[in-house]
């Protein structure tokens, strides 16, 4: 066995006794003991010089506190009170391969679920003194793990039973206000901050409570903290927020407002009773990151040139249609702040206002005083706007004052929950709107989606596969006979995921008059599509496409955004 073979070279490396060697195999092999902790228990405590004899002996080289990388790779379902407990850290993740440090090379159990973690990637292994895996863990992931192994320790007089916080509202409500507590989330908002996260969510399972932060529209884990430390934190989220912890049966939404360093964040809060207790979502908006610019959202240079024009029309309706989360209100803002002159009046009712913006008028919905969007747009068309944004059109009371609006001299611009563009006019109809309606109030209706960028550091090329050119070719006649598509490998500028920020690919469906003719006569969406790409337009796909020709992001990328899209 390889054990056993590893301490005969640790006999003859460090000359230990008979009698220190058969007190070792009994500690490691029925202690339950680590190898550097069964050394410690035989009086070996010079750690260093254990792991130089098993690196040696396994082939592994040694790191050094200097050795530990600058920046977090970035996992997905890893607690790091997992890592900080096996003291085992991921430092490198490439393409097929991946680099772990480990204090303990000989724990089967642990390799084992590094292999089903990693799986079909090679892992390579490198050892690193515990204490030093430890805190470079606390150094790139915050120190949330330490403040959870301190808490489910019960240090600094927190001792946490988690029957208790139910029962007594001033005891939580103190445990909610103590420094670990306090400290804990503080690292968690810290740190997803850190990682450009837009949003954390604090999920509570049977057996867990788990912390995820979304960064570039994919969720990563932050922590696990202990079961048991669950109410607290949530306690401490919903003070932080003003809200009533003494209420966990109905949904609450409150705001944040703090500074870290130089950064000030608006946070917004939601929590809802699940079945195992409240799950608490925060979004991260930082006004002085976003830039609401027409120019630099990602649009083709034609897309841009024709959306630039139609804005300048006095009356009229656009429509910005996607899932949630795929920017429709940065596009929208974008065009405002385009539109926001002197000479204007431009009106929004938001659900909810996001960002504040100089100059615009911007109205809360707020449907328990019965402020919906139709009620607040009745007493808006009578402020002579030139300019109406409706946060969302949901129902036909909302959307037949949107459309007189853009009949009666007003540029409308509002967002709709519909796959692509064509389907815009299906999802009108739907909700009662008459297609002549449609035909003389619509300008344009726009379709997006985020795609995540390739990190320009990293990203490696290769040439196009059989699969990959008959995909393009669907959609892009004129191309060459090879095509040079690029990975995402991974590196320390990116975290290690290949990626780097996000931007917008389009699709813009001009209604022209074959596209209002269409309408008028009932025509289907699919009908609408190919009428309107005989007119320039342009699937989702095909923009799409052209970004991962040029090297910006991944065909999987754009396959991934626009599976919707590929099923309707």
């Amino acid at each position: 066995m390889q054990d056993i073979s590893v301490l005969r070279t640790f006999q003859k490396e460090l000359n230990l006794a008979d009698d220190q060697l058969k007190q070792l195999q009994k500690t490691y092999f029925t202690g339950g003991l680590s190898f550097v902790d069964a050394f410690e228990d035989i009086g070996i405590t010079d750690e260093n010089r254990v792991l130089k004899v098993l690196a040696d002996h396994l082939k592994l080289p040694l790191l050094g506190r200097e050795d530990y990388p600058e920046k977090p790779v970035l996992l997905e379902g890893v607690s790091m009170f997992f890592l900080r407990k096996h003291a085992v850290l991921p430092i490198q993740v490439e393409a097929g391969r991946v680099r772990v440090v480990v204090n303990s090379p000989l724990d089967i159990p642990l390799l084992n679920i590094l292999g089903d973690y990693f799986e079909g990637m090679e892992i390579s292994l490198c050892l690193g003194q515990k204490e030093e895996i430890r805190t470079a863990i606390d150094r790139l992931y915050g120190t949330a793990a330490r403040e959870a192994e301190a808490l489910s320790r019960g240090e600094e007089g927190s001792v946490i039973h988690g029957d208790a916080f139910e029962e007594d509202l001033e005891h939580l409500k103190g445990l909610a206000q103590e420094a670990p507590i306090v400290r804990l989330v503080n690292v968690l908002i810290s740190r997803a901050l850190d990682m450009r996260a837009s949003d954390i969510h604090f999920e509570p399972f049977e057996r867990s409570f788990q912390v995820r932060a979304r960064v570039d529209g994919v969720l990563f884990e932050l922590d696990e903290p202990p079961k048991t430390m669950q109410p607290a934190i949530v306690s401490r989220l919903k003070l932080m927020a003003n809200l009533n912890i003494a209420e966990r049966r109905l949904p609450q939404d409150g705001k944040i407002k703090l500074r870290f360093g130089n950064r000030e964040v608006d946070i917004r809060v939601s929590t809802v009773p699940t079945i195992y207790g409240e799950s608490v979502v925060l979004r991260l908006l930082a006004q002085e990151s976003v830039e609401y610019n027409l120019n630099t959202l990602g649009m083709e240079p034609r897309q841009y040139e024709f959306i630039e024009s139609l804005i300048e029309r006095p009356y009229g309706m656009i429509l910005v249609t996607g899932p949630t989360g795929s920017g429709k209100t940065t596009t929208l803002y974008g065009v405002l702040k385009r539109l926001n002159k002197v000479s204007r009046k431009i009106l929004t009712v938001e659900d909810p206002v996001e960002y504040q913006i100089n100059g615009i008028n911007q109205i809360q919905v707020k449907p328990q005083i019965d402020l919906t969007f139709a009620n607040a747009l009745r007493s808006l068309v009578r402020q002579d706007p030139d300019v109406l944004l409706i946060g969302e059109i949901r129902d036909k009371e909302t959307a037949d004052i949107a459309i007189e609006s853009a009949l009666t001299g007003h540029l409308v611009l509002s967002t709709l929950h519909t796959n692509d563009a064509p389907g815009a006019i299906t999802r009108l109809r739907d909700i009662g709107i008459e297609s002549f309606l449609m035909a003389d109030s619509l300008l344009a209706i726009v379709a997006q989606r985020l795609v995540r960028l390739l990190c320009p550091s990293c990203k490696e090329p290769y040439e196009a596969r059989e699969a990959d050119y008959a995909r393009l070719r669907d959609l892009i006649q004129d191309l060459p006979e090879t095509v040079t598509l690029y990975h995402n490998r991974g590196c320390e500028k990116c975290g290690h995921t290949g990626f780097r920020g996000r931007e917008a690919i389009f699709e813009v469906l001009p209604v022209g008059d074959a596209v209002r003719s269409a309408i008028v006569a009932g025509k289907s969406a699919g009908t609408i599509s190919q009428v309107a790409f005989q007119e320039g337009y342009r699937p989702l796909l095909y923009h799409g496409y052209s970004k991962a020709l040029a090297g910006q992001t991944t065909l999987s990328e754009v396959l991934r955004v626009t599976s919707l899209s590929l099923a309707s």
